[in-house]
């Protein structure tokens, strides 16, 4: 079925344009005339332009840093006045990525064609998360969309920000993890076995530790294919259990409860909450609509079941700091917040104080764990490796008393 896009006035003058798939232009006239539009104009959408578009979808990444400028630039020349399309022909121009020229590039010829920028949008959602989608939308109906572009760009930049904090502070612990790993595993696999079969064929008796790391070290490697087979399992069998949601729940609850790992993630979701629901209630998206796609967000499961009855009852009627206080996860100085900012009408500034301090908090949080991490695991890996060092030491102090 064809696609057309149209433009029209309701009985009150206001003007309305939308996409939809009509058998024919005629057949939509009719029924947009039986819904009491005035029609303005009526054009059948590109197929090839639509085809094209699903293909660029598919495929290519675009960073966030590129996205954030996207919607820096297009709100700027917004803001001094410049026509949406010419803003983005303008923006399509500047962009040094190809990828990202062809989706801009298709975004202009969908806007020209009569489609609404938010609509053009929800044909690259792998680029445009649907959380920007109705930010966005929201902006285009009560006529700030620059305005919400700007707010647009700055929470994909601090989230972007905090992605990036987080990575940094954990990549060197894991690259210290397997590297140390790495090394204990050619020890274990392949220096004791040789010493030990040394001091055999020399008829040193082996001493207790000896003789419980080489056992061992005859375990792994009699049964590495085993092993490996574990390991796969375990690596593709997790993905998969945590699909299920009893599972998820109670994986998601045992980290909540680990010290400082608990916290780390609390401050994690709490931030990214706070900030999202701030710039979107910010921008005008109706607090329903807020809450359901920040509760979709969360990535803790005991998070965001809290989210999803804090939007149940909150559409009957309850309060929003009354409902999350009562789900046992957000601490009490959050709830307080959101309750002073309900009372007030302030909740978007309420909360964008609050991510901003949870910003600081999950800093802190993220040096404290780092610097933990280190200490105990050089501790426990100078324990390790001073057992290895033990065991093969001892038969060949045994060999020197021989001789």
């Amino acid at each position: 079925m064809p696609t057309f896009a149209y433009q029209a006035r309701t009985q009150q003058g206001k003007k309305v344009f939308g996409t939809v798939e009509a058998v024919s232009e005629h057949s939509l006239a009719d029924q947009l005339k039986r819904e009491g539009y005035f029609i303005t104009s009526i054009k059948a959408t590109d197929a090839h332009s639509h085809q094209a578009s699903l293909r660029v979808s598919s495929g290519g990444r675009v960073g966030a840093a590129q996205l954030s400028l996207f919607y820096f630039q297009l709100g700027n020349m917004l803001e001094a006045g410049v026509p949406l399309l010419a803003s983005l022909k303008a923006v399509q121009k500047q962009s040094t990525k190809q990828f990202f020229k062809q989706v801009v590039l298709m975004l202009a010829t969908q806007v020209e064609q009569g489609v609404r920028f938010s609509d053009a949008l929800t044909r690259y959602p792998r680029i445009f998360p649907e959380l920007y989608r109705a930010m966005i939308q929201v902006g285009e109906t009560s006529g700030n969309l620059d305005l919400v572009l700007k707010q647009v760009a700055e929470l994909n930049e601090r989230n972007e920000k905090l992605r990036h904090e987080i990575f940094s502070a954990l990549a060197y612990p894991v690259v210290l993890v397997c590297a140390s790993i790495a090394v204990v595993t050619f020890m274990i696999v392949w220096i004791v076995p040789s010493f030990s079969a040394i001091f055999l064929r020399a008829g040193v008796p082996l001493p207790l530790p000896t003789r419980l790391l080489y056992g061992f070290s005859m375990w792994v490697k009699s049964n590495v294919w085993f092993l490996a087979v574990a390991a796969i399992a375990f690596g593709f069998g997790a993905p998969f259990l945590l699909r299920f949601e009893k599972f998820k729940y109670g994986w998601d609850r045992f980290w909540l409860s680990v010290p400082i790992v608990g916290q780390l993630i609390s401050q994690i979701e709490i931030s990214l909450w706070a900030r999202n629901v701030a710039l979107m209630h910010a921008s005008g998206v109706p607090i329903l609509k807020t809450l359901e796609m920040t509760g979709k967000l969360a990535g803790n499961l005991p998070f965001q079941r809290v989210l999803i009855q804090a939007r149940v009852r909150v559409q009957a009627g309850e309060k929003l700091g009354e409902t999350i206080k009562e789900g046992g996860i957000f601490p009490p100085d959050i709830v307080q917040m959101v309750l002073t900012g309900e009372q007030s009408g302030n909740l978007d500034k309420m909360l964008y104080k609050a991510a901003l301090f949870y910003d600081e908090l999950l800093t802190r949080t993220l040096k404290q764990l780092t610097s933990a991490i280190e200490p105990i695991f050089i501790v426990f890996m100078g324990i390790v490796v001073g057992f290895i060092m033990i065991s093969v030491l001892l038969p060949i102090f045994d060999m020197l008393k021989l001789f």
